[in-house]
């Protein structure tokens, strides 16, 4: 029996999923022995990465003329975004600043992993497979890390190990489902995978950032 296509993709790369998921970032995390300044560079690349993530979303959801489409944005955006009120309060309390994060530049990293979902947003489709790796494999990791002994850190990983922030897992997982599987489709999915790595060496070894 076919298997769905989330758990297809999930077992076909399950090599670079587990590294993406138990990476060491995730790992120093989940110790406490994860410095705050990779932490904190880590905050500030992801600040910009969401802010480009939410472009190509609405990019791909008014590429499409469907109203699955539509139903789907209502569902995942109509509850209170408790995301969005952890993330300013984390960074307030590691000291950065709204100037910081609009001064700073892109890593090389989040710069192709930004533009990689902004070309996938060309529509719908695309973009959902771009996007599930990070939505999917951060709900994984808080539930890895939701424990750890540092309250900051705990505070971060307890969101994406959240009721709340599952429910809207399983929206995409289904949204994902939905779609008819091709090559293409699976490539953007394994280079996000791939990406979403890459994004846990950069915060680690805190790279240049030198795009804009």
């Amino acid at each position: 029996m076919k298997s769905d296509n989330f758990t297809y993709l999930k077992d076909k790369y399950k090599e670079i999923w587990d590294s993406y998921i138990n990476h060491k970032f995730v790992n120093e995390l989940r110790e406490g022995t994860l410095s705050k300044e990779s932490f904190k560079y880590y905050l500030i690349q992801d600040s910009k990465y969401v802010k480009e993530m939410m472009k190509a979303l609405a990019r791909a959801a008014g590429n499409s003329i469907d109203d699955k489409v539509n139903t789907f944005l209502m569902k995942i955006l109509s509850s209170k975004d408790r995301g969005r009120e952890v993330h300013e309060k984390l960074i307030k309390s590691i000291g950065i600043t709204e100037t910081e994060i609009e001064d700073s530049r892109f890593s090389l990293v989040n710069f192709a992993y930004t533009r990689h979902l902004l070309l996938s947003s060309r529509t719908w489709e695309e973009f959902v497979f771009a996007w599930t790796p990070c939505m999917v494999g951060y709900y994984e990791i808080g539930n890895i890390a939701k424990d750890t002994k540092i309250e900051l850190y705990r505070e971060w990983a307890s969101f994406y190990a959240s009721a709340e922030y599952g429910e809207r897992v399983k929206l995409i997982i289904n949204e994902l489902n939905s779609i008819k599987l091709n090559d293409y489709l699976e490539s953007l999915f394994q280079n996000s995978v791939i990406l979403e790595t890459l994004f846990w060496d950069s915060a680690l070894k805190m790279d240049p950032t030198l795009f804009r």
